[in-house]
């Protein structure tokens, strides 16, 4: 399996040291009342089911943001993401994820404007899978299932105008419960891109 977790855990690290680094006043009242992202999705998955091996899924993701307290605000994420082919030959796959949970930022400043926002986010709710088969208890399978879904990363916002920011980058780690045949386990790691639309 690959460390997907460590890259995570190396993120949030990379992000700690430009905090220090950097100063900001009063954070927490240029973060704006409520953001939508719109972005491009990469998975690395670790597992298919039935079978383990590491594939690729492209798609697609949708975020919306609202401010709740000084640093903090809450999420929701919905991501699809579509693989025509995985680890077992002539299988496709297809993730669908509603997810949601809190995200701490903290904007920095230079030359007086604040222009970079790294955030760490926690988001936990569900995932449908389809396109594929997917083992269940009568011993048949079935082309679609659900299942708990979890991410946990961070990333970092450029602000190229008041209104509107580039998502530079997004990792975050990913663990669902699918059924596979196996230990009903897949890791992930999610990387996104995109653009942010700032609502004050």
């Amino acid at each position: 399996m690959f460390s997907i977790k460590g890259l995570a855990v190396l993120t949030i690290a990379i992000g700690a040291v430009a905090l220090a680094a950097a100063q900001s006043e009063t954070p927490h009242e240029v973060i704006p009342k409520a953001e939508i992202a719109i972005d491009y999705s990469f998975l690395r998955a670790n597992a298919t089911p039935g079978q383990c091996g590491c594939f690729n899924l492209n798609g697609g993701s949708a975020e919306f943001a609202i401010h709740a307290y000084r640093n903090f605000s809450a999420v929701a994420d919905i991501t699809g993401d579509h693989a025509g082919t995985t680890s077992v030959s002539g299988q496709s796959l297809s993730l669908l994820s509603y997810t949601g949970g809190p995200r701490y930022s903290y904007p920095l400043r230079w030359s007086h404007r604040t222009r970079i926002t790294p955030f760490v986010q926690g988001l936990v709710g569900a995932v449908h899978g389809f396109d594929a088969p997917f083992p269940n208890g009568s011993g048949t399978a079935s082309t679609s299932a659900n299942a708990l879904a979890i991410f946990v990363g961070g990333g970092v916002d450029i602000a190229v105008s008041r209104r509107f920011a580039v998502r530079a980058v997004q990792v975050d780690y990913g663990l669902n419960h699918l059924p596979n045949n196996a230990d009903n386990s897949e890791n992930l790691l999610r990387i996104t891109t995109g653009v942010v639309l700032h609502i004050r």
